[in-house]
């Protein structure tokens, strides 16, 4: 897509409507001469985009995660210009050669500068999460690109970009699984050294994948879980503390299946009563602040949030656009 050959006005409506699949997007000066363009290839359970644009404002709302119930990562390496919290310092910007990650199932208020370049590469939680220590404490983080698995993830992306043109389907799907692994490994790479001490262990991420796999259990508890491990509990909880200690990790991922069960059109007979005394909340009130503190809305708005995304992919448009394959990702 390229709004070169397109008015002003007709370059904007397009971008905003091409873009606002997945963001609330405005431009932050109104005077610049506005140019658009995007590239994107789909490679099975990933895609990568290059992105250009003049200076803009990106948002994910809760009520917008809530309607169309993405659950993607992406991870965008900033090739020109800046792109950050929008409230944020310096210390908050992804310059040239960083990274910035975007967990699209959390809120975000960021900005770019004028004349701005990224590479993005976007993957499903479901793949990339398993290989994390700290899977949901990844929104916003910055890459610095001194970083040496940084370094090789661009070189990497980089040349996939260039040559993603020229493959064969089976030549794509080849190159999938080693994406993820690389994307993976600079993620942690930057979480053992912003945060050693919480996150030292590989055993963290075999205790989290057993906690994932087990939400419903109510036996699911940090005794339970270090007798299990064969650790002391003060060892769980000092492992966990990344995620805010081992009770939060559980009740959160509680309430991320919760809200999936919300959002299933399968699950609509259901109360939320019955939902939350499933996923270990016994009385709705304290289900419904819980859900509310997490998510910045309630259940009830994250029905209605679905039900209006699923209307909405009804009449989805052109589908062949990245921002569609974004959405089409599971």
């Amino acid at each position: 897509m390229d709004t070169a050959g397109l008015t002003q006005k007709e370059a904007i409506a397009a971008w905003q409507e091409s873009i606002g699949v997945l963001y609330d997007v405005r431009l932050r000066n109104k005077t610049d001469r506005f140019n658009f363009g995007a590239d994107a290839f789909h490679l099975g359970d990933i895609v990568l985009t290059g992105y250009r644009c003049v200076a803009h404002s990106f948002d994910r709302t809760p009520a917008r995660i809530g309607r169309d119930g993405l659950d993607h990562v992406t991870l965008q390496l900033c090739v020109k210009g800046s792109h950050g919290r929008r409230e944020g310092g310096s210390h908050d910007r992804a310059d040239p050669g960083d990274f910035i990650i975007a967990d699209l199932a959390q809120a975000q208020a960021t900005a770019t500068t004028a004349d701005f370049d990224s590479l993005n590469l976007t993957i499903p939680r479901r793949l990339l999460a398993p290989l994390l220590r700290a899977p949901d404490e990844q929104n916003l983080r910055l890459i610095r690109g001194d970083a040496p698995l940084a370094a090789l993830l661009r070189n990497h992306l980089s040349g996939l970009y260039a040559g993603a043109g020229d493959m064969s389907l089976d030549e794509a799907e080849t190159i999938v699984r080693p994406t993820i692994e690389l994307a993976a490994a600079a993620l942690n790479a930057a979480v053992t050294e912003e945060n050693a001490a919480a996150v030292q262990l590989a055993l963290t991420g075999q205790i989290a994948r057993y906690i994932d796999e087990r939400l419903l259990d109510p036996s699911l508890t940090g005794e339970a879980l270090a007798a299990t491990f064969g650790i002391s509990t003060r060892k769980l909880y000092y492992l966990f503390e990344a995620h805010g200690g081992v009770a939060s990790y559980i009740t959160r991922g509680r309430l991320q299946q919760a809200r999936q069960m919300l959002a299933d059109p399968a699950q609509q007979s259901r109360s939320i009563a019955d939902i939350a005394e499933l996923h270990g909340f016994a009385y709705r009130t304290n289900f419904v602040r819980a859900f509310r503190k997490l998510f910045g809305v309630t259940p009830r708005e994250v029905r209605a949030h679905a039900a209006e995304g699923r209307r909405l992919l009804e009449h989805p448009g052109d589908d062949t656009t990245m921002w569609h394959w974004i959405r089409q990702l599971r």
